[in-house]
């Protein structure tokens, strides 16, 4: 799998479970994530108002 692709289903998952009103710890357990990496990907989201997972996974993979 191309690692991109990855990353944005990885964005995708982890600010879905975010807008649910999990927090980092459990998204974390229950996508079998790193704390820092949903940490990384939540705060790379931050910045964006819309659904663009493609910008959040490039700024998340620059940041790995």
């Amino acid at each position: 799998m191309d690692a991109n692709l990855s990353i944005r289903m990885d964005v995708k998952n982890v600010t879905a479970l975010n807008q649910e009103g999990y927090d980092m710890n459990v998204i974390s357990h229950k996508l079998d994530l790193s704390k820092d990496y949903v940490q990384t990907i939540l705060t790379c989201a931050q910045g964006f108002t819309e659904d663009d997972t493609m910008a959040v996974a490039v700024l998340v993979e620059a940041s790995l």
